[in-house]
């Protein structure tokens, strides 16, 4: 199983439906999909959750409801909680991206869960007990608490990354070849000489200059190709407005 499908995020006492909603969106995103609420509010608004969740509300329709936190991390062999708070018992904090290895690795193995506390006042000390670590995220003193979803983001996020799912996608084109580059320089040479950009006896120098500008980086074939359009249509402007002077 993979790995992400393993990890279980929490939301306890959850005040605003649309902040669950969003946090679907968030899972969603990153692979995620196993949602559970404890000790969930009777004035909690289901309806603007389901909305807001839009694409992601199948998440929101599997979720599990427990009395409490105690039975939504039973089955866990590893239980975090999110805290922006100080206090002699939170000062072990990591950020998501020092947990999520050893989350994604005990995953492999058994559920973990990720808890996040209501939005007015986080997670009490009393839920804090059920939690073998503790996530902090790095933010501003200016405004350090973060919403809701965007918590759920930053740890998703960041067990999304260390999780080797992501697949880097290089260039679609080849860097170009030596042959097909000169072709390249020499039609650009000819088409700034036509529009008088240079005099022939600068012509080398000036060329140096481009070459090297266009060697300060990896240039594919396209690269080349759409630079070898631009040079081709400038000469055919400049040799249309020298046929036009004539005719005039």
């Amino acid at each position: 199983m993979n790995a992400l499908q393993n990890i279980r995020v929490v939301l306890v006492r959850p005040i605003y439906g649309g902040n669950a909603g969003s946090v679907c969106r968030a899972m969603m995103n990153m692979g995620l999909s196993d949602l559970a609420i404890a000790a969930p509010r009777d004035d909690f608004n289901e309806y603007d959750a389901g909305k807001w969740a839009y694409s992601a509300r199948s998440i929101w329709e599997n979720r599990r409801e427990f009395p409490g936190l105690k039975e939504a991390v039973a089955d866990c062999r590893l239980v975090v909680g999110t805290s922006v708070r100080e206090g002699l018992y939170r000062a072990h904090a990591k950020t998501p991206r020092e947990w999520a290895p050893l989350l994604l690795n005990t995953a492999g193995e058994g559920r973990v869960a990720i808890v996040f506390g209501p939005e007015d006042n986080g997670l009490g000390n009393d839920d804090l007990a059920y939690c073998t670590g503790l996530i902090r995220i790095p933010s501003t003193d200016a405004y350090p608490s973060l919403n809701i979803s965007h918590a759920v983001m930053v740890c998703a996020y960041e067990l999304y990354m260390a999780s080797g799912t992501v697949t880097e996608r290089g260039e679609d084109s080849p860097e170009a070849s030596s042959e097909i580059r000169e072709r390249m320089f020499a039609l650009w040479r000819e088409a700034l000489l036509k529009i008088d950009f240079m005099e022939d006896q600068k012509a080398d120098h000036m060329m140096l200059g481009l070459r090297r500008i266009l060697s300060r980086g990896k240039l594919t074939e396209i690269d080349v190709r759409i630079m070898m359009g631009i040079a081709r249509q400038t000469l055919w402007l400049a040799e249309r407005a020298r046929g036009d002077e004539k005719e005039t």
